[in-house]
């Protein structure tokens, strides 16, 4: 990978954060990504309310780029892969057996999110392998939800963490973050359309903001004063 992107600040571990949302553990030929909702415009949509249709196979396009710029051997989706149970005439499940495909050589397994129901599970392609409950592998307890855990360091998604930065005489700066803790490390969310839970780091975490071409590091101390200024009590 390219020598700007950075590194989860984990001692014994290559874990490489990526511009495309995903982290790289270069050791294992891993890549994890988090919170994928494939198939919101068409729950939207049953529902009334209009999202583009393709956002779903926008989001596959993206996944594909990186693993083709990963040459990665097994992907792992820390939760939420899917928004809500498809319906079996859902455009994205054909487009996901062809996103499979393409990436024959390339495992799939998926920790399964509070959205990711059993019976939705039973409709997507069964080349994907569902785990639904934590998986330990090597130095990483792999689970949807943030949180600690004894036997190793958490890898996590869930809550869709953004950071925002104001910059003096510029318009400010808002998007999607790694937060690292001394514990545990939530990734952005990969999907389209997924909003965003802004981040209070303590002096002990770290925070980059993603972009779509580079990973830059947030001093945490310019987020307290920012969240300072805005709340000053």
């Amino acid at each position: 990978m390219a020598p700007s992107n950075p590194y989860l600040p984990l001692p014994d571990v290559s874990a490489c954060m990526l511009p495309g949302k995903g982290l790289l553990w270069e050791d294992e030929g891993v890549l994890f990504v988090a919170d994928v909702h494939l198939g919101k415009e068409h729950a939207f949509g049953r529902s009334g309310i209009a999202i583009p249709a393709g956002s779903s196979e926008n989001t596959l396009g993206r996944l594909s780029k990186l693993l083709n710029q990963t040459r990665a051997e097994h992907c792992i989706v820390l939760g939420d892969f899917f928004h809500d149970t498809p319906q079996a005439s859902d455009s994205w499940l054909t487009a996901l057996s062809r996103f499979l495909d393409n990436h024959s050589g390339c495992a799939f397994s998926i920790v399964a999110g509070n959205h990711d129901k059993k019976r939705g599970q039973t409709l997507v392609d069964n080349r994907i392998v569902w785990h639904n409950n934590d998986v330990l592998l090597g130095p990483w307890v792999l689970r949807h939800e943030p949180g600690e855990d004894a036997r190793g360091h958490v890898l996590a998604g869930h809550i869709h963490p953004v950071v925002s930065v104001n910059q003096k005489f510029q318009r400010g700066i808002r998007g999607p973050c790694f937060w690292h803790q001394p514990r545990c490390t939530v990734l952005p969310a990969f999907g389209d359309f997924t909003g965003g839970f802004r981040v209070s780091p303590s002096e002990h975490d770290s925070v980059f903001l993603t972009g779509p071409d580079c990973v830059i590091p947030i001093p945490t101390k310019a987020i307290a004063r920012q969240r300072r200024a805005l709340d000053p009590s």
